[in-house]
């Protein structure tokens, strides 16, 4: 019997509703359905009134603010990505087979209950508990904007979207379980306007591979901090650069370029090496990598890529750790070439010493040199 069910999840302005619900001894909690591994397409149509214009975070409109949410919880999704449809004309109808994201009056003809500001709707199969569809509709006789921070007096899009989205992908609200986490997805709209660990594991216990174990043993920290105490002293009395500023400390940028090329070279996206290194950071998780790598000569990111990792880490370290500004004689770029070339010496049978020869003799003008394997 391919009978179907409908769950619904309201978000109201102070408190948020749903129904059909398993617990999770964790803190988060999970609908009683997800969807199959592969790619969920959202169709979006979110224009609110003639025009949305520019929105108090920047953003033009606010199917943009939708498309990053789902962005968002992309990167924490490893078996189900989200693909968002901009300026979708599909018909706005449920029990379709097609995921709308839209503002209305009603949900589907029905009149919204109370103060609601947004409903979630999920299809799915009885007989498996497989997502069929999922519907948000955003209620349009509410006032609506996009910021972070404290909540205003117009409600936040962006953080009801991530919320709304949390449901689709088949979260629940752990706080209705008996759970005392700090979430996003708890049934209060707070001042929380970011996805939270606990949010993060939920989303990882529906969606993530667990990674995969690597095959490839990076050098010690202290050797690749030797080299880069070394490539200071060169720039300063070599190169004779000027100082710069920089919020983080030799020894953060050794670990965290490491830990990024660890991601990259086992074959994870730039986006995903980010996410999963500012992770560690901030302590919501350590995961592996996204796929063994290949034998031969190993692989390594593009230079453009690593240095958008660093100027992220920079402004990481300066935002949310607070840290202080300091001074280097090694700038951003030539951190990140460096540092990344000795790592490709390393990995690619090169010990410490040849390998950081090998970078000196490149920095002097001697030209890129080969690989030890």
């Amino acid at each position: 019997m391919n009978a179907r069910r409908r769950t619904s999840c309201g978000a109201l302005a102070a408190l948020l509703l749903c129904v059909t619900t398993m617990e999770s001894p964790r803190g988060f909690a999970l609908l009683a359905n997800k969807w199959p591994n592969g790619t969920v397409t959202m169709q979006l149509q979110l224009q609110l009134g003639p025009a949305s214009g520019t929105l108090i975070d920047g953003a033009t409109s606010f199917n943009q603010v939708a498309a990053s949410a789902l962005s968002i919880w992309n990167n924490h999704s490893d078996l189900v990505k989200f693909a968002a449809v901009q300026n979708s004309t599909v018909p706005r109808v449920e029990n379709d087979g097609v995921n709308s994201v839209f503002f209305d009056s009603t949900e589907f003809g029905r009149r919204f209950e109370g103060d609601t500001l947004a409903i979630a709707t999920s299809w799915y199969r009885v007989s498996t508990g497989a997502k069929l569809e999922g519907d948000v509709v955003f209620n349009s006789s509410k006032t609506w904007n996009s910021y972070r921070g404290a909540l205003r007096q117009s409600n936040d899009f962006n953080r009801v979207a991530l919320h709304e989205f949390g449901h689709i992908l088949g979260l629940d609200h752990p706080d209705e379980k008996g759970q005392r986490v700090a979430a996003l997805m708890n049934s209060e709209i707070t001042g929380l306007d970011a996805l939270t660990a606990d949010d993060i594991a939920g989303g990882r216990a529906l969606y993530g591979s667990g990674g995969v174990t690597s095959n490839i043993s990076f050098p010690p920290r202290n050797e690749p901090n030797d080299f880069f105490n070394q490539l200071i002293a060169v720039y300063q009395n070599q190169l004779r650069a000027g100082p710069v500023t920089t919020y983080v400390d030799p020894e953060g940028i050794v670990v965290w370029l490491i830990e990024y090329a660890r991601y990259r070279v086992g074959l994870c996206d730039h986006s995903t090496s980010q996410t999963r290194v500012f992770s560690a950071i901030d302590n919501t998780g350590v995961y592996g990598v996204c796929a063994l790598t290949p034998s031969g000569t190993i692989p390594f990111p593009s230079r453009n890529e690593g240095l958008n990792f660093m100027n992220a880490l920079q402004v990481k370290y300066r935002d949310d750790l607070r840290r202080g500004a300091g001074s280097s004689f090694v700038d951003n770029e030539g951190a990140v070439v460096w540092v990344l070339e000795y790592l490709r010496y390393r990995l690619n049978a090169c010990g410490h010493g040849d390998a950081s020869t090998k970078v000196f003799m490149q920095i002097r003008g001697q030209g890129i040199q080969p690989v030890c394997r």
